[in-house]
């Protein structure tokens, strides 16, 4: 939306701009135009990193309370091979509730 607004703002300028000047007005719009994108990036980037952040807690909460519910090979770490080996323990528990579930539906 801000780069939209700076380019209609750009455009009315340059309509109303006198031809000998055009060529500063550009220029000056180009350098405005690079600020506004590289502040869009910035704010990306932050954001990012406040969801990576965000993520990360939520694994940690996720860890303790497992782990305080007794289910083994749970405890808060954040070494990848460690994570990696409770990710899968945590679908082999999904895949095993699921066969569970299905099970109970074809006895009833």
């Amino acid at each position: 939306g801000l780069k939209q607004e700076l380019f209609h703002r750009h455009k009315e300028a340059q309509q109303c701009c006198r031809p000998h000047n055009l060529p500063l007005l550009r220029a000056a719009q180009q350098r405005e135009m690079e600020a506004v994108e590289q502040r869009i990036r910035e704010e990306q980037r932050m954001m990012d990193e406040k969801i990576v952040l965000e993520l990360d807690q939520k694994v940690i909460d996720q860890q303790s309370t497992l782990e305080k519910a007794g289910v083994s090979g749970f405890y808060i770490t954040t070494n990848p091979q460690e994570l990696t080996l409770q990710m899968n323990l945590l679908e082999l528990i999904r895949k095993l509730q699921q066969k569970e579930c299905e099970s109970e539906r074809a006895f009833s």
